[in-house]
């Protein structure tokens, strides 16, 4: 039988003083590609010593890694930022991801001729990695916002989603896009006669079911409206806002986004262990009672650790094979 294990490493943001933990009453991390920033919960057993300190030192921006697996294996599944500390007992350690250093980043404003992602990040001058997935014109575009998440948050109505995902080498990497399509051919494969401990919250759907409307709204550089729609008269509407787009091109947009939400397959999530640790974007194989379901996008992962065990509920959506095959 696997024993759980874990190390909590704390960095002191002034003065690098270095605190670390082994056990923990629970840690639960939120990882979620509709959201700006990944969280991560962390409470301390009561009596946890604080190495050479009387009382907990912990503050506010201080440097959190969380690594979590079995055996002492561990597997780097959080870094970021105390937010804010508990008073009571357990402590209560809140924390945000990079996103939390783009929050206090102040943004560089310029205006645009004919904005892409791509160049307005490399003119905010990040110090972390970028990947731009389905590169986005805005076309004509100022840059006026506070902070640079503030401006990664005024995407949102655009399309333009935003947040920060762990590459291959753990590496913390901010991704924008309208689109994300497959990173790689590596498939994880998750069974219910094997790994999946709980497969209720798995629906099957069709594409022809899904009444959707996806409305774009474009401005010029008048001011003026410029509209497209695409979907269903009478399903669900979303609606995406850009700047200086033509109507041909907001049609373009609507259709990609209308492609995304409405597919055949799997909606919902499962449950299953920690072993083999999925990200944001992560393509994941599901099998139901032997039968191949195909192949999934990552959208969430709500990761738990404590004593009754480490587990993830990953929640699926883009459907990546196109078929049934795993």
């Amino acid at each position: 039988m696997f024993r759980l294990s874990c190390k909590i490493e704390i960095k002191a943001a002034a003065g690098g003083k270095v605190w670390t933990f082994d056990k923990v009453n629970s840690v639960e991390i939120v990882r979620d590609m509709e959201v700006l920033t990944g969280t991560c919960t962390i409470k301390l057993p009561k009596k946890s010593k604080w190495q050479g300190e009387s009382s907990n030192p912990i503050k506010r921006g201080d440097v959190v890694t969380v690594s979590l697996g079995y055996d002492d294996k561990n597997v780097v599944a959080f870094r970021g930022y105390a937010t804010t500390i508990g008073a009571k007992t357990p402590i209560a350690i809140s924390c945000e991801d990079e996103m939390w250093a783009l929050k206090n980043k102040p943004a560089t404003k310029k205006a645009y001729k004919n904005a892409t992602i791509e160049q307005i990040l490399k003119d905010q001058k990040l110090s972390c990695k970028i990947k731009v997935l389905g590169e986005q014109s805005l076309g004509a575009y100022r840059v006026n916002t506070d902070t640079v998440a503030a401006l990664l948050n005024a995407w949102k109505e655009q399309g333009i989603r935003s947040f920060f995902r762990y590459d291959s080498d753990g590496t913390p990497t901010l991704y924008c896009g309208v689109i994300f399509e497959k990173l790689g051919d590596r498939v994880q494969v998750f069974s219910n006669r094997l790994n999946i401990i709980n497969d209720d919250a798995l629906n099957v759907q069709s594409a022809a079911d899904v009444k959707l409307k996806v409305k774009a709204i474009s401005l010029d550089a008048f001011n003026k409206k410029v509209k497209a729609e695409v979907g269903d008269a009478d399903g669900e509407v979303r609606t995406l806002h850009a700047y200086g787009k033509t109507q041909a091109e907001l049609k373009a947009w609507a259709t990609q986004e209308l492609k995304r939400l409405k597919r055949d397959g799997l909606t919902g999530s499962f449950e299953t262990f920690g072993a083999y640790l999925v990200d944001k974007l992560d393509s994941v194989g599901v099998i139901i009672d032997d039968v191949k379901m195909g192949v999934y996008q990552v959208k969430k992962n709500t990761i738990t650790y404590s004593a009754s065990g480490y587990r993830q509920n990953i929640e699926i959506g883009n459907r990546m094979d196109g078929g049934s095959k795993v």
